[in-house]
């Protein structure tokens, strides 16, 4: 077991970026889940269908289906400018709470204590940004946008499925949206249980871009889940 010395890293940079010992960069987990992945492309995340990005900030309202969530949640986003804005709400159950500010993304709702019995949702005019399963404390999404200023490097894809029927099969693909351009990429197909894509070159998304993944069904539904790791840093 070594241990971190500000004079000789440790050989592993990944670790250190882990551990906060290296300056301007980050590291970003995102997991995704869609328990009911149709025959029509739809994104990877908790709420199901295809996830809808705000058109300009907007006050957000937070509610739990269950009077029992009386606990706080942090959002963790973006404002208009894209530089990183972070709010905490508390519950109040089933009765709704605006935010103070304006999001123009959320990247992550978490709950700071307790245990979510109900599902908690992050809302504007009907449409939904957020989620967080009930007992599940986190929201599960692979939608994520790179703040400004910054780069995001993707290093590893890990998809699950409960698919296993040689006859039946998922495609998955990345999309990434930048300066209103979009972009799918990296189509793929899978019938295993697993598929894991290890980049020996990260893939760069530079700043303001929407990137999420995206499945679909060769046949029926399926559940899919999807774990990305990768690094954001600072653009100096």
């Amino acid at each position: 077991m070594y241990q971190y010395n500000n004079t000789r890293p440790t050989p592993h940079l990944l670790f250190d970026i882990a551990k906060g010992n290296i300056w301007n960069e980050s590291p970003v987990n995102i997991f995704g889940i869609n328990r009911a992945v149709g025959v029509s492309y739809e994104t990877i995340w908790d709420d199901s269908g295809s996830y809808v990005y705000p058109s300009s900030a907007l006050i957000m309202t937070v509610v739990s289906t269950s009077a029992s969530d009386t606990m706080d949640v942090l959002i963790d986003g973006l404002d208009s400018n894209y530089n990183v804005l972070q709010e905490t709400v508390t519950l109040a159950g089933t009765v709704a709470v605006n935010t103070t500010s304006a999001f123009f993304r959320i990247n992550s709702l978490v709950i700071l204590g307790g245990e979510n019995i109900g599902g908690i949702s992050a809302t504007n005019g009907g449409t939904q940004y957020a989620f967080i399963g009930p007992l599940l404390g986190v929201s599960q999404s692979s939608v994520y946008t790179v703040p400004a200023g910054h780069s995001f490097y993707l290093f590893r894809i890990d998809v699950n499925s409960a698919t296993t029927n040689g006859q039946k099969f998922l495609y998955i693909r990345n999309v990434v949206t930048t300066n209103g351009r979009t972009i799918r990429a990296s189509e793929a197909t899978f019938s295993t249980s697993q598929v894991s894509y290890d980049r020996q070159v990260p893939f760069k998304i530079v700043e303001k871009s929407d990137f999420s993944f995206e499945a679909k069904s060769s046949a029926s539904t399926n559940e899919i889940a999807i774990f990305l790791e990768g690094i954001l840093v600072r653009d100096v």
